[in-house]
């Protein structure tokens, strides 16, 4: 998350869907992967819990995507 930051003051705008992505993973997705200690996963839950941190970083991500 600090690394998106610092990737704000540094560039506006970039060359290529990957170097999006990377900076959409850091703003974001790193946002995304620390709520699901917050919101924890159910005890019943039978989603495997990468699943559920895969969900969340794809979640942030795509959140960061619609508004770039």
């Amino acid at each position: 998350m600090i690394q998106g930051m610092r990737m704000d003051t540094r560039k506006a705008r970039y060359n290529n869907f990957q170097e999006l992505y990377l900076y959409c993973y850091y703003v974001a997705g790193t946002v995304g992967l620390m709520t699901v200690p917050i919101m924890g996963i159910a005890e019943e839950s039978v989603i495997p819990v990468q699943s559920v941190y895969d969900a969340a970083l794809y979640l942030g991500v795509g959140n960061q995507l619609k508004h770039s």
